[in-house]
């Protein structure tokens, strides 16, 4: 018999999995979080905070566009924790990361099919001299904006390929799939008295996941992608800045950047500021270039979506059961 607590076990059993957003309650609070008074009120607190965070940058004798980096990176974090609190990315994101660490497995044959090459290529850009020169010129503000760049083109790359993947597998959870998908979940037995009744079962078979669901599974594929790509990209950082510490003399950098390093005050003059950017800026162009071999290698693809298809196709057949149980007792008399 299917009860009012098979919604609730439902509920519950999305916020223990990392979706919040196919939870129906939560649609209305995420839309008021995001009506124009909040939004513009949460705007002036940002704003507010940036300028107050430049100011105290000035009167620590920071230069003007220094000051102004300052206020524009306080304002953009205060309002990226309020959207991460709203949009409660920490239960996706921890979802994600258990999953990615249990992936972690898929690190070694990534890197060793992508690794060798671009190592090989990367390298010769390393001790290029223009390559010196551009990434030591740069201030920290366009070194991190570059890198902001190479994270908005790799998006760009995995979003077509994530949606495609989800449209698939929720076409699939059909009928006698959908009852396996749920096995293991507090609907199991609802899911197997929905496919029994034709009209539920109809009902289900045209249920298709909606904006805020579709996001809800993006924003998990793409944490869990992020995870591996910057632990990549960080073995890349640390193999550059040991070869760079070893390899290229201060001598050597001088000629090629027109100064002596330069480094931090109070530190052990280990890394120079013109190291950790060329370091920084490689390692960052390797991330791009793993993500684009992540969207293109198919070995990589079937091995990725094979350990995670599993746990969509339970999502997308939980919230299935989950939407024919909220219809069948909202009509039931």
């Amino acid at each position: 018999m299917l009860t009012p607590n098979d919604v609730a076990k439902c509920e519950q059993w999305f916020d223990a999995n990392g979706l919040p957003y196919f939870v129906e309650a939560g649609h209305e609070s995420i839309r008021r979080a995001f009506g124009t008074r909040v939004v513009a009120l949460w705007a002036g607190i940002a704003l507010a905070v940036g300028v107050g965070a430049g100011a105290l940058a000035l009167v620590a004798d920071a230069s003007r566009p220094d000051a102004a980096f300052v206020a524009v990176v306080t304002a953009g974090i205060v309002a990226a924790l309020r959207c991460a609190k709203v949009l409660r990315v920490p239960l996706i994101g921890r979802w994600a990361l258990a999953h990615a660490w249990a992936g972690r497995s898929l690190l070694i044959p990534l890197a060793t099919r992508a690794l060798p090459f671009l190592l090989l290529f990367i390298t010769f850009l390393f001790i290029n001299t223009e390559v010196w020169q551009v990434a030591s010129s740069l201030s920290r503000q366009l070194l991190w904006s570059s890198i902001a760049v190479f994270v908005v083109l790799a998006v760009s790359f995995l979003a077509p390929s994530f949606d495609t993947e989800i449209t698939r597998l929720g076409a699939e959870v059909e009928g006698e799939r959908l009852v396996a998908s749920c096995v293991g979940t507090p609907v199991a037995s609802a899911a197997r008295e929905i496919l029994d009744e034709p009209q539920l079962a109809a009902q289900v078979a045209g249920i298709r996941l909606r904006g805020l669901e579709r996001r809800n599974l993006l924003l998990m594929l793409f944490i869990t992608q992020a995870i591996q790509v910057v632990s990549l990209a960080f073995i890349v950082f640390c193999f550059f800045v040991v070869f760079g510490s070893i390899a290229i003399q201060p001598e050597v950098i001088e000629s090629w950047v027109g100064h002596a390093p330069t480094y931090e005050t109070g530190g052990l003059h280990l890394v120079s500021n013109e190291l950790f950017s060329v370091a920084v800026f490689l390692s960052g162009f390797a991330g791009l270039y793993f993500t684009v071999q992540a969207v293109i290698d198919q070995n990589y693809r079937r091995e990725f979506f094979s350990r995670i298809e599993d746990d969509l196709q339970r999502a997308i057949g939980v919230r299935k059961v989950y939407v024919a149980l909220r219809a069948h007792l909202a009509n039931r008399p």
